[in-house]
């Protein structure tokens, strides 16, 4: 139960990241200071509504967290971390998997080429996975120190 859980959380946190990316793509604030990375995301954005392009992004962190729970499970014994030390193990099986599947995205195409810019901008790699780690301990943080979850 706790599993199923952690993963309906990371998608609903993934989702909602690439919302106000999605958001932040468009604002003037972003134009005004020159945010190249994120203004990169326009031509990604600009042909799907913004529930589509929040559940293409929460499926494919929802891919990458199968895949990790899966290697967790068989190096560390768990699915998912209940404690900070299994945080970081599940962290250090997260963040290369992201930068992987973060360049197999870009050199795939798995979403086309309205990526190509954005990828063009920031590079394949960091980002995916530092966007990965980011919904794992948002989603963590949510699980374990929410008491009513």
């Amino acid at each position: 139960m706790k599993a199923l859980l952690f993963i309906i959380i990371v998608f609903i946190v993934s989702a909602l990241s690439d919302v106000l990316l999605n958001l932040l793509s468009r604002n003037s604030l972003t134009q005004k200071y020159n945010l190249k990375i994120i203004l990169s995301l326009k031509p990604y954005f600009k042909n799907k509504s913004m529930i589509q392009s929040a559940v293409y992004a929460g499926i494919t962190i929802i891919v990458a967290l199968l895949i990790n729970m899966l290697i967790s499970k068989n190096i560390f014994g768990f699915y998912v971390p209940r404690n900070n030390n299994e945080l970081i193990k599940f962290l250090s099986i997260a963040f290369p998997l992201g930068y992987i599947i973060d360049i197999l995205i870009d050199k795939l195409k798995i979403f086309g080429r309205s990526l190509d810019l954005y990828y063009k901008a920031a590079g394949a790699g960091l980002w995916g996975a530092l966007a990965f780690v980011f919904s794992i301990i948002i989603s963590y943080c949510i699980q374990k120190y929410n008491t009513k979850i």
